[in-house]
């Protein structure tokens, strides 16, 4: 027997400032599947990833997500409010016994932990940020241009702990290499 789909979206239909966005749009994600949405700016990829997430409410369709499925989602501008340093952030809502998992990310990405939020630049966040997501170890992960603001080196670090990752993963970019 197949398993149980981690999210599903059925007949999905938006749209934005009266033009339809998406219309009856079905969507399967399968444990382990890979996807990537790629297309010019402003075509609705991160709105479409916003309704993966739950984030924003389609005007018609429906999106099931399996329960007990856990999702992380990594959006373009992550909020760091509240968080004094980059770790802080990176560790969210682990549990400080996993924190050996923002040090591993933290390395293979090539950000310091202890560096203020107010002093990062774009790339200290966005490796935060993906440290964060890969920490937390969901089983769908949702990816909005995870490798803005990032060097070759981080993308090569991420794109092998992407091809490991047993977690189903939608990622967003419209840079097609």
């Amino acid at each position: 027997m197949a398993p149980a789909p981690l999210l599903q979206l059925t007949g999905i239909a938006l749209t934005y400032g009266g033009n339809p966005l998406f219309r009856d749009l079905d969507l399967v994600i399968q444990p382990g599947d890979r996807l990537a949405l790629v297309g010019r700016n402003g075509s609705g990829k991160s709105t479409l990833m916003k309704i993966m997430a739950g984030l924003v409410q389609a005007d018609g369709g429906s999106r099931i997500l399996t329960p007990g499925t856990t999702v992380g989602y990594m959006e373009q501008e992550p909020d760091f409010a509240g968080y004094a340093t980059l770790g802080d952030y990176a560790m969210g809502r682990l549990d400080p016994a996993e924190a050996y998992r923002v040090e591993i990310a933290a390395e293979g990405l090539g950000f310091d932990p202890a560096v203020a939020v107010e002093t990062a630049s774009g790339g200290e966040r966005r490796r935060a940020a993906l440290a964060r997501l890969l920490a937390e170890a969901p089983e769908l992960m949702l990816l909005d241009e995870p490798t803005n603001h990032l060097d070759i080196q981080a993308i090569q670090w991420l794109e092998g702990r992407l091809r490991e990752t047993r977690a189903g993963f939608v990622l967003i970019s419209h840079d097609r290499a």
